[in-house]
């Protein structure tokens, strides 16, 4: 495989198998190597949930026996029959009893009863079932009970089992495969753990970390530790007495030697396996990778390459490519030259008929993709030669209506030029017509404005006249309001003299007969007061009505003094304005003899212009000849 892509993807397969190898080695070995750790884990946790079972199966199995004892009387019997009852019951060899009279005094116990803190007085009447440290026994499950009989104490019995005796542990060996233990403290006091000599461990103390979780802090330890010099997945849990101290911990655990022996071999095995994989699939990759991979590439290479020199020519081999992406790829860029090749034809062919001068030609292949913008340019191209090509010949056609238009037009405008110089002099005896009537018009103007000024001046007299009637007016008013004080006093004065009159009549009456004629007098009196306070109040009321009248004369007056005064400013707005024709039509005057001037310098200049459009119907009918061959010669260009 000399090909450099080949030595690369070549590298890259092996590295690729190698890291495969490297990887399933060592998931496999992990996924192992945890799965066992979990099984050995599970392991431990069996064993020390059937080792703790096992201890409560035992403190209530002696339970049972003592309620047995008590309940079939066995206790009054000889030592006999309770022996026999005791070893009906009794599991292990380490299962001992006793009883005592009320006095303390051992009336029946086994030959391994050796009990050294064992007194009858602490034993509650309920009795008590449990753990309990021996300073002599160790570790011993107890029950002790009180038995009374007629109401008076007639034993008290003890039943208990040794913890030292080991051969309960080894069945629970047997049964779950895992090592157990029971620590008084933190030494082994009973245990399936074998030395290399075949001797059981007891006596050996726990590791001190193991020890502070356990028996210090009395927490579960579980993990793993060395024992023996052989690491072990363990589960370790305190052991409480009755009192609830911690006095001791059970123990169970499992040996990792055989565990680690299957590891090895299956990581050995799966090495092996992996490499004979990987090197049956690196042979196989090779020679698929020249098949399928090599042959493609090189074709595909010697393909660009042509393309690189510029040879689009379709190359025909005999190479067979298969049915993937490599072979797909090398179909495809086959394809891609034919498909340039045909497009590189098509464009030369079009360039060609345009250099002839023919614009129609249109590409004939289909673009594709971002070729299409090519058959776009052509289109745009043609589009807009064909754009410019008509805009020339149209200019063309214009320019050559145009000249002929414009030859005609001059000659007319020739013709019209002298028609023009005799309407000129007839407009400019009228525009001396017209500065007569307008010399007369500021004349008038004139006169107006004198009119309008001495109208003026009339309406400013007329209005000092208004002024004048108002200040009489309000005379008039302060006058009224006098008369009004004067008839309010003749008014006061009548009511003060009916009054007096009333008095005087008062004063008659009780003078009796020589008061009747001062009482006619008071009446005559009474009656003038009357007819003054009326006379007073009507003459009020004309003088409130000549007040309303004054009032509303000065409110008219006032009226007509505005009126005045907005005629006076319209008189002085007239007088202006008529002072602004007059300057206009004076500046009018002036304006049209420039005009009569201006109109002398047109005459002159539009019989220069006859001559002159003369000279340019000559030059339009030359341009028109000019526009005739542009015209034939843009007609050999074909657009459509």
């Amino acid at each position: 495989m000399n090909s450099r892509i080949g030595r690369k993807l070549l590298c890259a397969i092996i590295a690729c198998i190698v890291l495969t190898v490297i990887a399933v080695s060592s998931v496999t070995f992990a996924m192992s190597s945890s799965h066992n750790d979990s099984i050995m884990a599970i392991l431990s946790r069996t064993g020390m949930n059937i080792l703790t079972t096992r201890v409560d199966s035992h403190i209530s199995r002696l339970s049972d026996t003592l309620q047995y004892l008590e309940a079939s009387g066995i206790y009054m019997y000889g030592n006999d029959e309770i022996q026999d009852a005791f070893e009906e019951k009794s599991e292990t060899a380490g299962d001992f009893g006793a009883m005592f009279f009320a006095d303390g005094t051992a009336y029946w116990q086994t030959e391994n009863y050796n009990l050294a803190d064992f007194d009858i007085n602490n034993v509650p009447d309920e009795g008590y079932t449990g753990i309990i440290l021996d300073s002599q026994s160790g570790l011993t499950l107890q029950a002790a009970k009180k038995i009374y009989k007629g109401g008076s104490l007639r034993s008290i019995c003890v039943i208990g089992m040794r913890l030292d005796d080991c051969g309960w542990l080894d069945t629970i060996k047997s049964e779950t495969d895992s090592e157990v233990t029971i620590f008084s403290g933190k030494t082994r006091f009973s245990t399936t753990i074998v030395d290399k000599d075949g001797k059981r461990a007891v006596g050996t103390d726990m590791a001190a970390n193991v020890a502070r979780t356990v028996i210090d802090d009395g927490r579960d330890y579980i993990g793993t530790a060395d024992i023996l010099g052989q690491k072990h997945y363990v589960y370790y849990k305190p052991l409480v007495d009755i009192n609830g101290d911690v006095v001791g911990a059970y123990f169970s655990g499992v040996s990792s030697a055989e565990s680690d022996a299957l590891k090895t071999r299956m990581l050995v095995i799966t090495i092996i396996v992996a490499v004979v994989v990987a090197g049956i699939s690196l042979l196989a990759m090779s020679v698929v990778a020249i098949k399928m991979i090599i042959k493609p590439i090189k074709a595909a290479e010697r393909l660009a390459k042509r393309m690189n020199q510029g040879v689009l020519a379709r190359e025909y081999t005999d190479l067979k490519l298969g049915r993937d992406e490599l072979g797909d790829f090398v179909r495809s860029l086959e394809d891609t030259t034919a498909n340039l090749s045909a497009y590189v034809n098509d464009i030369k062919e079009v360039l060609s008929q345009m250099g002839t001068g023919d614009f129609t030609a249109t590409p004939m292949v289909e673009y594709v993709g971002d070729f299409s913008e090519i058959k776009e340019s052509f289109i745009k191209i043609k589009d807009a030669l064909r754009g410019i090509i008509g805009n020339i010949n149209q200019s063309s056609r214009d320019v050559m209506f145009g000249s002929t238009s414009i030859m005609d037009g001059s000659q007319a405008l020739a013709d019209g030029t002298t028609k023009q110089a005799a309407a000129i002099e007839q407009l400019s005896a009228s525009i001396n017509e017209i500065t007569q009537k307008v010399h007369q018009s500021a004349s008038n103007a004139s006169k107006a404005g004198k009119i309008s000024s001495n109208s003026s001046d009339k309406i400013r007299v007329q209005s000092g006249e208004i002024n004048n009637m108002l200040a009489a007016m309000e005379e008039i008013k302060q006058k009224s309001d006098q008369i009004q004080n004067i008839i309010q006093a003749i008014d006061d004065i009548a009511f003060q003299t009916n009054i007096l009159a009333l008095n005087a009549a008062i004063e008659a009456a009780a003078a009796g007969a020589s008061g009747k004629g001062f009482a006619v007098v008071a009446d005559e009196v009474k009656n003038l007061a009357a007819k003054s306070a009326e006379s007073a109040r009507q003459t009020g009321e004309l003088i409130n009505a000549t007040i309303e009248a004054v009032d509303k004369g000065t409110v008219i007056a006032q009226s007509t003094a505005e009126t005045m005064k907005e005629v006076m400013e319209l008189a002085d707005s007239t007088n202006q304005y008529i002072g602004d024709i007059t300057r206009s039509a004076a500046e009018q005057e002036e304006a049209i003899e420039q005009i009569k001037a201006g109109v002398e310098q047109i005459s002159s200049v539009v019989l220069q212009n006859s001559a002159t459009a003369q000279q340019t119907a000559d030059s339009c009918s030359a341009l028109s000849e000019q526009s005739t061959n542009l015209k034939t010669q843009i007609d050999k260009l074909k657009v459509e």
